[in-house]
């Protein structure tokens, strides 16, 4: 269980922005480019592109982050359940061989034995 939340906490979050705008923006640039944009437009266009992918890119990134912080928390609080309960399932099984012990030595033992 301690890897997933491991696993969780090592997802390198701060690469999906410059990703998704070079990615996305290299398209629409070479894109415009081949279709012989003239200069002046062309770069009208890869700047607006620049700017709308940082915020498309920024928004999911927050909601990425919400996310695995929700997952984070989930996993944190399975673990700690589980931690719960096996500490009550020690606990019990202590207590029952604590009474068992004592139940034991007021048993008779039957003939033949």
């Amino acid at each position: 269980m301690n890897t997933d939340i491991d696993q969780i906490k090592k997802i390198n979050k701060k690469l999906i922005t410059p990703v998704i705008v070079l990615g996305c923006t290299s398209i629409v640039a070479i894109f415009t480019y081949f279709k012989h944009y003239p200069a002046r437009d062309w770069f009208i266009i890869v700047f607006a592109s620049v700017v709308i992918f940082l915020i498309i890119s920024l928004i999911i990134e927050r909601m990425l982050n919400m996310f695995l912080d929700i997952n984070f928390a989930k996993a944190e609080a399975e673990r700690l359940e589980a931690e719960r309960l096996e500490e009550e399932a020690r606990a019990a099984m202590e207590a029952e061989g604590g009474e068992d012990n004592t139940s034991d030595n007021n048993q008779s033992i039957p003939p033949g034995f």
